[in-house]
């Protein structure tokens, strides 16, 4: 079977993104498209070499660094040289993790492109094609559900912050869980979503409120109009859809406070651009937090 280059090139640069949009959610980065995009196109850039041995330093040991270090300021800025050290380690972490060892001396090793079958060939090594997306596939699972899981259980010291919702000049405090699993957004205004017991901001919320809300979230939609219709909060209301294990099509409710103060890792982040999604049970058995923090919030 003949594999072309356009198909080679494709495959290439669907494995580079998904090693930057890994190290991003890992790391909890910024995730823009556009960048991660032209972070993975400049993975590409060795691939020259297989038309034309003209290219062929494009494969040697140094500019493959040079190329990682080019899609790494590309796609994640860094604010600063220890941030840039960490995010590349992570790259190479990752890329060791997807398919064990293959894509990190894809990057580092002279790889050469078989194109009379359908593998990779990596010094030697016959690597089908299919099996890195495989990896890929269980690489992001495993980042995408086991890893929040593990960060949660192993990390919460590291990982907790506390934070400080502010409503018609009420400040409560509240710690919260980074949590790389809550990935939700207000629809309409496109702020990203803290998740909060309902029991911890029940005091700068009105008696009527706090009943409706406690009877959960289907039914509080059917009331709740009726009691914020005359009052402030009206303007404040959100519908959050939401998805989750065993529940695939979920309704939170949710308000948008005045502002919130995050302290965490020695600094201190002030943000109008939130909305408090309300959540009737407890998120923590043990009580060490009481709100799940969207890491995008943590972001300068």
């Amino acid at each position: 079977m003949v594999l072309y280059f356009d198909v080679v090139l494709l495959i290439n640069l669907l494995m580079n993104y998904m090693i930057l949009y890994f190290v991003a959610l890992v790391l909890n980065l910024k995730r823009e498209f556009g960048r991660l995009f032209l972070g993975a196109i400049l993975g590409c850039l060795f691939l020259i070499s297989v038309i034309s041995e003209k290219f062929i330093m494009l494969q040697s040991f140094p500019i493959k660094v040079v190329i990682s270090v080019a899609m790494i300021l590309v796609s994640f800025p860094p604010k600063n040289f220890r941030d840039f050290l960490k995010t590349l380690s992570f790259f190479y972490l990752i890329s060791f993790m997807m398919g064990g060892g293959v894509l990190a001396f894809f990057y580092l090793l002279n790889l050469r492109q078989n194109l009379l079958t359908n593998t990779l060939i990596l010094n030697n090594i016959s690597v089908q094609w299919w099996i890195l997306l495989i990896s890929a596939l269980a690489l992001f699972l495993f980042l995408k559900f086991i890893w929040p899981l593990l960060y949660s259980i192993l990390s919460k010291d590291t990982f907790l912050a506390l934070m400080t919702i502010v409503i018609d000049g009420k400040p409560i405090e509240i710690k919260g869980l980074i949590d790389t699993g809550n990935d939700l957004f207000d629809p309409v205004s496109k702020y990203p979503v803290i998740i909060v017991e309902l029991g911890a901001i029940k005091d700068i919320l009105s008696k009527d409120l706090q009943s409706i809300l406690e009877k959960g979230p289907e039914e509080s939609l059917s009331n709740i109009g009726e009691t914020i219709a005359s009052s402030n909060w009206a303007s404040r209301f959100r519908i959050i859809p939401y998805e989750s294990i065993g529940k695939r099509k979920g309704l939170m409710i949710g308000f948008k406070p005045d502002l919130v103060k995050i302290q965490h890792d020695d600094k201190i982040k002030t943000t109008k651009e939130a909305v408090i999604g309300i959540y009737q049970r407890a998120l923590s058995p043990e009580g060490t937090y009481r709100a799940l923090l969207n890491p995008i919030l943590l972001h300068d």
